[in-house]
């Protein structure tokens, strides 16, 4: 077997997954284990989705102006909250009107986290692909594809095209891993052998001599 097939089949599907794996376990962790501040709509549309107390936001400020009555429920629930980052993404669910905003966030989350390492070592690969995959999808139609709808890939600024190309990226990773497997440099490939190997990776049994035939 040549380098070139030996790095097709072996090498480049372990790159992928070490590229996959150093960028959605960190996206994981921070979104399961950090906190953000979130204010105005937002902390509203987090107070709504978990039942939050008021209790968590951030005292008013000594010498405050007060709301009109009228508006002092709304102050209330778009004071300043505390709360996972992962909230951020069910708040986007959420403005978007998708079921169970709360519970996506926190499967998009795990997935990465859990998802992301065990692409590293291989392991259930193409389930975990299939996730992530799915996830960079939404991620791109909910975030990306509004504003392309408006303005020309070439006109995007520079933050919003290098997110995009992200998003992209990650997913036809993911879904290559999807399609072909992890390669054979993987668990995956130890214990499911043959069942997990890609049909190009099989052996070429070479042309068929008719004298193979005769009995």
């Amino acid at each position: 077997m040549g380098f070139s097939r030996v790095a097709a089949l072996h090498l480049f599907p372990l790159l992928v997954r070490i590229t996959l794996c150093a960028v959605f376990v960190p996206a994981g962790w921070s979104k399961i284990m950090n906190r953000a501040e979130f204010s105005g709509p937002a902390a509203a549309t987090i107070r709504t989705l978990t039942g939050a107390s008021t209790a968590d936001a951030k005292p008013v400020v000594l010498g405050q102006e007060l709301s009109p009555p009228s508006d002092a429920a709304r102050a209330e629930s778009e004071a300043p909250l505390e709360a996972r980052r992962l909230y951020g993404l069910a708040v986007l669910l959420h403005d978007h009107e998708l079921p169970y905003p709360v519970v996506q966030a926190w499967l998009a989350a795990i997935t990465e986290l859990v998802g992301g390492g065990l692409l590293l070592i291989g392991f259930f690969s193409r389930i975990w692909a299939v996730g992530l995959s799915v996830a960079m999808g939404f991620a791109f139609a909910l975030t990306t594809l509004p504003i392309l709808e408006t303005v020309s890939p070439l006109d995007l600024d520079v933050p919003t095209f290098t997110k995009a190309a992200a998003q992209v990226a990650l997913f036809t990773l993911s879904l290559g891993i999807v399609l072909t497997g992890p390669g054979g440099l993987s668990i995956d490939h130890a214990v499911f052998g043959a069942a997990a190997r890609p049909a190009s990776e099989e052996e070429d049994p070479g042309p068929h001599d008719p004298e193979d035939d005769e009995v």
